[in-house]
């Protein structure tokens, strides 16, 4: 039922969590996973797009996430996407269509109740457009 599991990973202090469920996800179900972080890109005005973070960083949180589940004997690939700013949950579920995922595993920021209505989180606007199961790590 979950063959293969798409785990965002955004580098914050909830990525750990995040992962270790999904490598215990992936252990009982044979899952093989699809580790993603998602590069947000903000906008310049006339200088177009610009990346908030280094793909070199992004990139980091790949390699670690991977030795960490090559270390557990998960099978696993990886995947660097780039996103607008307030775009990132549609990249998500992109990837996982595109690599015919079953599944997606995520974080929670935690936001505030307040900060969650006027800012949104990458989590809650996932939650409501896919169409796939969604485990959501707090």
């Amino acid at each position: 039922m979950f063959d293969k599991l798409v785990v965002a990973l955004d580098g914050s202090d909830y990525s750990g969590p995040v992962l270790s469920a999904a490598t215990e996800l992936a252990g009982k179900l044979g899952s093989t996973l699809r580790v993603l972080h998602v590069l947000e890109m903000g906008f310049a005005g006339r200088a177009g797009q610009v990346p908030l973070e280094e793909t070199a960083d992004g990139q980091k949180i790949l390699d670690n996430a991977l030795a960490q589940l090559e270390s557990q004997g998960v099978k696993a690939t990886s995947s660097l996407r780039a996103a607008q700013h307030g775009r990132v949950a549609s990249e998500i579920c992109d990837e996982a269509q595109e690599w015919g995922a079953d599944g997606i595993v995520t974080g929670s920021r935690g936001l505030t109740d307040i900060e969650g209505i006027f800012l949104g989180s990458t989590t809650h606007k996932l939650l409501h457009i896919t169409d796939l199961p969604v485990l959501v790590i707090r």
